[in-house]
């Protein structure tokens, strides 16, 4: 599939990319549940001064909540599942069709920010712009909160993202 790629979608490309950002992401995926499209959109709307309260956190988490468990989830675990391949299926397969899978694991991630890029389009407009560090450092510490990461469990990771932001902005 061929998409158009949009602010979003060129913004985390470029944040996930940085040193150590991939990492730190995939590491609050797994240890907390965090959905990587959902820390860049903290940082995405952060960097542009706009800090999620907790209510338009919670509406973005339900527009995409549905495609990730029932989706991107079921993918990325068969992609997985294809590191050790089951007995009989030469590895060559295994090793062709987890990155066949994974193409189409990143086209889905893409949907999933375009969902995430209406939310943002939908939101009402901020009361007030905040410096976008510190708008950025709002959101994602709600996020993790949602996610009931207990505090300063994940600052090394928030760290490494929010170093990615200042950068790029």
């Amino acid at each position: 599939m061929r998409h158009q790629p949009n602010a979003f979608w060129k913004y985390s490309l470029g944040i996930y990319r940085a040193p150590k950002v991939a990492d730190a992401c995939l590491t609050l995926q797994e240890d907390w549940g965090a959905d990587v499209n959902l820390l860049l959109y903290c940082c995405w709307l952060g960097q542009a001064g706009r800090a999620l309260d907790k209510r338009s956190l919670l509406k973005a988490i339900t527009a995409v909540s549905r495609w990730q468990a029932e989706v991107i989830k079921p993918l990325r675990q068969a992609r997985r599942a294809l590191k050790k391949p089951p007995s009989g299926l030469p590895v060559e397969w295994a090793g062709h069709l987890r990155k066949r899978i994974g193409a189409l694991e990143l086209e889905l991630e893409y949907l999933e920010q375009c969902l995430l890029t209406d939310a943002a389009q939908a939101l009402p407009p901020a009361k007030r712009s905040q410096p976008p560090i510190a708008a950025t450092i709002a959101s994602l510490n709600r996020y993790l909160a949602l996610l009931s990461v207990p505090t300063g469990q994940a600052e090394v990771q928030v760290a490494i993202i929010l170093d990615a932001c200042c950068r790029r902005h």
